[in-house]
């Protein structure tokens, strides 16, 4: 029961990294388009911010929540983690067995 709760929670922090992220993403190209309202100046430079500010954090946002969702199916596997020199030792072992 108690290893439900991590995964459900870490579950919930991906939705809300990923729709905190596409709101954060669309906030910025409404942004973008009021900017173009004006013709330049102060207030242009501000909605030019805003529209980068709100783009990179919607970015963080949703790759945050792909890296959560892809860590919560790591957790699956126990702790059994890649290593790329395992693997290439594997693949040597399987041609020497070979004759190659």
């Amino acid at each position: 029961m108690t290893s439900e709760r991590p995964n459900s929670a870490r579950r919930s922090w991906t939705r809300t990294y990923r729709t905190g992220g596409l709101v954060s993403v669309l906030l910025g190209f409404v942004t973008y388009q009021a900017g173009r309202a004006f013709d330049g100046g102060f207030v242009s430079g501000m909605f030019d911010g805003a529209t980068i500010a709100l783009m990179i954090m919607g970015a963080y946002l949703i790759g945050a929540s792909t890296w959560h969702a892809r860590r919560s199916e790591q957790d699956l596997d126990e702790g059994k983690h890649w290593l790329p020199s395992r693997d290439s030792a594997r693949d040597e072992g399987a041609t020497d067995e070979e004759g190659h």
